[in-house]
């Protein structure tokens, strides 16, 4: 800390030399007898922020560890046993058939660095002049650096590659989000990919639609975003097979739903207890913007390192190739390039998402011992490491839209 006061003198004193043309002494009468304000254990985090989402995944019950096995596996019905109206006394064609099949995903691995300089942080940073000790700062901004990490990936999808879509790429290493949940296998998701597999079971085959969320454009037939009302937001709502229990979007299309409100205030703003953040309440779910969801409009307002692996900003892509058939829901554009993504918006159930930390302490949000380095010796790094994944056990119970202007 005497040397973050003496640096601190020092450059105040080249500052007030710039302005006088002093050269000597360094330091003026003030600077050399004056110590700085520096309240104790006191930084402004002006760099992470907090996200709705991963709130009311924690307050809904998600949190389901993983004890081991070789995937997280999950039975679902997808089909029904034979059966109806007969004529009383007829004969019937008894057969068994397969009703249950599984998905399956596996756990990815998150890692934040945390390396520290034994001579800053015990000789210099020590004792009463460290008023902000740095093995505590950096610890606590690699907790928050994992919450983000996962916060943003939660957004997107963690597939080998999609089907199609220029965008989406090669993610097999992060959570399996909900880009890829909430996707039929037939139309672009709002990162372009379409995903024909969810936690490797093919979708449209044998279960049929059972894993199908329809991504809906909210957009024009041009390719470009449309005024937002209060009729998609309902119509998706009611299309989940099982209510969802928050919307989240981005501060953009937050405030064009408050903006575009008609006199009769068809929305109104209450407060979820259940998380303790206020929304714009439809039905029985909330609306609640999220500065960590995917944003054409704000996306370049966050820090440009607060992820350094997933872009929070949406590109721009051409849509698949589509039958009238296939769009009809999704209302997207067949074979069109779309001039902006524009909003996206999702409906969450997140009482059927599942967040699957592992229970070995080793990757359970927790830091690994202090490694030292064999050829510097007052360098350590710690790791603070997490085998997780996140997943839905019924995407038709969650739904998204982009192409939302104003």
């Amino acid at each position: 800390m005497k040397l973050f006061t003496w640096l601190l003198r020092f450059w105040v004193g080249q500052l007030i030399g710039a302005f006088t043309k002093f050269a000597d002494p360094s330091f003026d009468q003030i600077s050399a007898s004056t110590l700085a304000d520096l309240k104790d254990d006191v930084v402004y985090d002006n760099f992470f922020v907090d996200g709705a989402l991963m709130r009311k995944m924690r307050a809904s019950g998600a949190l389901d560890e993983y004890a081991g096995g070789t995937v997280m596996q999950t039975p679902f019905m997808y089909d029904r046993v034979n059966g109806g109206a007969i004529a009383p006394g007829s004969d019937v064609n008894v057969m068994q058939k397969q009703i249950l099949a599984a998905t399956a995903f596996v756990p990815k691995e998150y890692v934040e660095q945390v390396p520290l300089n034994l001579w800053q942080t015990n000789v210099i940073n020590n004792g009463p002049a460290g008023k902000v000790k740095l093995v505590d700062l950096y610890m606590t901004n690699a907790v928050m650096a994992a919450n983000t990490d996962l916060g943003i990936d939660l957004y997107r999808h963690g597939q080998s590659a999609p089907a199609t879509g220029s965008v989406a790429g090669a993610r097999q290493i992060f959570i399996n989000g909900a880009s890829e949940a909430m996707n039929d296998g037939i139309n672009n998701s709002w990162d372009s990919g379409v995903y024909t597999t969810y936690g490797g079971q093919t979708r449209n085959g044998a279960v049929t639609v059972t894993l199908n969320s329809v991504p809906i454009w909210a957009g024009t037939q041009a390719g470009v975003p449309s005024q937002i009302t209060y009729k998609p937001i309902l119509e998706m709502y009611l299309n989940c097979v099982q209510e969802p229990d928050i919307g989240v979007t981005n501060k953009a299309a937050y405030a064009y739903l408050l903006e575009r409100q008609e006199t009769k205030q068809r929305f109104s703003v209450e407060v979820d207890a259940s998380i303790g953040l206020s929304g714009i309440k439809v039905l029985n779910a909330y609306i609640m913007y999220d500065k960590l969801c995917p944003s054409t409009k704000y996306g370049t307002l966050l820090p440009s390192g607060l992820s350094q692996t997933t872009a929070i900003k949406p590109s721009t892509f051409t849509t698949a190739t589509l039958t009238a058939a296939q769009s009809a829901i999704s209302n997207l554009p067949s074979a069109t390039s779309l001039s902006s993504i524009g909003e996206v918006f999702f409906w969450f159930r997140t009482r059927g998402w599942k967040v699957r930390p592992a229970t070995d302490p080793e990757y359970n949000f927790n830091f690994t011992p202090p490694v030292r380095s064999q050829n510097n010796p007052d360098l350590i790094v710690m790791f603070f490491k997490l085998g997780i994944n996140f997943y839905t056990v019924s995407p038709r119970d969650n739904g998204h839209m982009y192409g939302i202007g104003f």
